[in-house]
């Protein structure tokens, strides 16, 4: 069993044992019709509390993983670990069988953001603010590679981009579907006393650089204690997730790239809330699309400074890994 969500008669979860109870709603409002979002593409009642399963040690959901990225390449999962330079790829028709990647990335680097275009996988560095691209095309199929492998990472050059590596930087990226352009969002920036955005940058692809191609779009936030974290693609619609930390809120919006708007798709702050109090680290960062229309979720276990330990130690709460499934 995974500990505390054995307690709960909230959420589905796959594991060693059976699903448990499907809706959550059922224990705080009494039925799955109150759901917020549920005349949205996905169903927030029967999402499930998943379990990957991994050899190497501290690379596991009890451990200070910091997961903040994630991204599919077909039908296996990119788990970005943001302080340890490393993916966990997680094969989820494989009973979520699992194995660390090593990136060959600067020291003290933060793996904020992952994306996957072709044969490539492109990582944002927070702490550099820095973008970085792997060849798969020059490796081995992701499902042959051997644990601890090192992949080798390129930095792209950035041209118009004046953001300096710090705490609050680039949180997500993903890659336009034309292969074109990398779209980078910068979790939160300070416009006035009191008002922030999260400006998202489009930079075209050039080679080895990254070039910004016009003024970043910037997505209101109702305060700043809110930001975004990830984009990802859906139906040809871009989508951002957007939390409110501290103050524990959860959106999953939809951005639209001429006018800079957004509107909410999915409102996920009530399981999200739950699972907070039943020893589950809730600071949901990274989320990807499967190819079955799913939403995946992963959350940031540990505020840390600088890592110089080579595996994550034991956590005191666990990563959160779901999955939504879309609405038939």
């Amino acid at each position: 069993m995974m500990g505390p969500m054995a307690e709960s008669k909230s959420l589905s979860r796959r594991g060693p044992a059976a699903f448990l109870a499907v809706c959550l709603m059922v224990l705080l409002l009494g039925g799955c019709s109150s759901i917020p979002g549920t005349g949205s593409a996905w169903e927030l009642g029967k999402a499930e509390l998943l379990e990957w399963k991994v050899d190497e040690v501290g690379f596991d959901q009890n451990s200070e993983l910091e997961a903040s990225g994630l991204a599919f390449i077909g039908d296996v999962l990119l788990v970005a670990s943001e302080k340890y330079g490393s993916l966990v790829v997680v094969e989820p028709n494989a009973d979520l069988r699992a194995r660390v990647i090593r990136i060959d990335v600067p020291r003290y680097s933060e793996l904020e953001g992952v994306a996957v275009a072709d044969d490539f996988i492109y990582l944002c560095d927070e702490a550099h603010a820095a973008v970085y691209r792997v060849d798969l095309d020059r490796a081995a199929p992701l499902e042959e590679m051997a644990p601890n492998t090192l992949l080798e990472a390129s930095p792209l050059e950035l041209e118009g981009i004046d953001v300096i590596g710090a705490k609050i930087g680039f949180e997500g990226i993903e890659v336009s579907l034309d292969r074109e352009h990398v779209y980078l969002v910068l979790e939160r920036s300070l416009i006035a006393e009191d008002v922030c955005v999260s400006p998202i940058y489009t930079l075209r692809i050039e080679d080895d650089r990254l070039v910004r191609d016009d003024d970043p779009l910037e997505i209101d936030l109702e305060d700043c204690n809110w930001r975004l974290t990830d984009l990802a693609w859906h139906e040809g619609r871009l989508l951002a997730l957007k939390t409110r930390f501290p103050g524990e809120r959860y959106h999953l919006i939809e951005i639209d790239l001429e006018q800079g708007l957004s509107r909410l798709l999915l409102d996920m702050t009530v399981p999200m809330v739950h699972l907070g109090t039943l020893g589950w680290d809730n600071n949901i960062e990274g989320m990807a699309i499967a190819e079955d229309g799913s939403l995946w979720l992963v959350s940031d276990n540990s505020v840390s400074t600088v890592i110089d330990d080579p595996v994550p130690p034991a956590a005191s709460k666990r990563t959160i890994l779901m999955r939504i499934p879309a609405r038939d």
